[in-house]
């Protein structure tokens, strides 16, 4: 994971904290709204920046691995061409995978709101709610969760110290052999972890990749709300 990747992904964790911080605190629901579409509308300019900067940054690569500065004028040629490529830039910050996973955990927010809300004139609810939406017990070590994290390729749910102590122990070795001309055979090791989604049931044939495991904001919210 790059030092932006992770940058962008606390910083995704900080809209989705402060979120349900209004929804928490705020009583006034008019008020309440115009806050959160406020922050919506931040993460929606952050979202649009970021993926400008991205693709500048990938045209920018590119030409320079196309082109050679030989002149002054091979300089100005690449210069107009950035820059008119630069212009052209086409980003549509709703289809951002960003803020649609901010959208999906804002919604199960919700949910998890109503369902305390309902609570009292409705036992059900919440029982319905645990049952098609919320599970608390950690599919790896069948405990309560206390740190959830969803996986972003097949949308499970696991406490994070139960999946990195699972990829820790179930660690691989690896290794890749290079021929060297004069040289011979250099080796190289690197260690792989390799595991797919425990959740029985699961389709997904991907192995699990610690960096596509976010914090699962809703779930979180109901294991405090629901203290064991």
């Amino acid at each position: 994971m790059t030092q932006n990747t992770q940058m962008i992904e606390e910083l995704d964790d900080c809209f989705l904290r402060t979120a349900r911080n209004i929804m928490k605190y705020y009583d006034n629901e008019e008020q309440k709204q115009k806050i959160l579409k406020q922050l919506r509308e931040a993460l929606i300019v952050n979202c649009t920046e970021s993926a400008r900067i991205k693709v500048a940054n990938e045209i920018k690569e590119h030409l320079e691995c196309m082109s050679e500065f030989d002149s002054e004028e091979d300089v100005k040629n690449i210069t107009t061409e950035y820059k008119k490529a630069i212009s052209e830039i086409q980003i549509n910050p709703l289809q951002d995978n960003r803020l649609l996973e901010y959208d999906r955990q804002i919604k199960g927010l919700y949910q998890v709101n109503e369902a305390e809300s309902n609570a009292l004139d409705d036992t059900d609810a919440d029982l319905r709610l645990t049952g098609s939406e919320i599970n608390v017990i950690d599919p790896i070590s069948k405990m309560r969760m206390t740190d959830p994290v969803r996986n972003a390729v097949c949308g499970h749910i696991y406490d994070k110290a139960s999946l990195v102590a699972m990829l820790q122990k179930n660690k691989n070795t690896r290794y890749v052999f290079y021929i060297m001309s004069n040289i011979g055979i250099c080796y190289y090791r690197f260690y792989v972890c390799i595991h797919r989604c425990p959740v029985v049931g699961c389709t997904s044939l991907d192995y699990i990749d610690l960096s596509q495991c976010r914090s699962d904001i809703v779930t979180k919210t109901y294991l405090e709300n629901h203290p064991a």
